[in-house]
């Protein structure tokens, strides 16, 4: 039982690291807008936007699941792609096999009013050749998601 709670607080520490949420008092559609402005003020590019939870009704989702839909009663679940050519170039030049990392998707949520931007950092080894350039990006877009309030 104590091996249990040991890898289960390890989880939930490595989780909280690889992962950044910004709780944001605002309707996603006033946050969607302000993180495209931080965005391209940062250099980072939308490249794509993706509206999740439109997608998953318009696969018929909702009645497929019935009850089981969205439990959490999420008004709105979309994804942004964002890169950086500068970044992009020097992951693909230093280790192609991390462009896993870039470009990067952010998940915006919503529910009562209220946003959810999270981002799933870059978990790449260290002795990558992309580590500290992948380390860079990451804090390119927490910066640009902090300053988009």
């Amino acid at each position: 039982m104590k091996k249990l709670l040991v890898l289960l607080a390890l989880s939930a520490t490595l989780f909280a690291q690889n992962v950044y949420v910004k709780k944001i008092d605002m309707p996603m559609s006033v946050v969607e807008k302000n993180l495209e402005n931080s965005f391209s003020s940062n250099n980072l590019i939308v490249i794509s936007q993706i509206d999740i939870l439109g997608k998953f009704k318009a696969a018929g989702l909702e009645e497929k699941f019935g009850k089981d839909f969205n439990t959490n009663k999420l008004t709105g679940i979309k994804a942004m792609i964002i890169c950086n050519g500068g970044f992009g170039n020097a992951v693909a030049n230093a280790d192609p096999e991390m462009m896993g990392f870039c470009p990067v998707r952010i998940t915006i949520t919503e529910k009562d009013g209220k946003t959810s931007v999270i981002y799933v950092k870059s978990s790449a080894p260290t002795s990558s050749k992309a580590y500290e350039t992948l380390q860079k990006l990451d804090k390119a877009v927490i910066e640009s998601i902090e300053s988009a309030k």
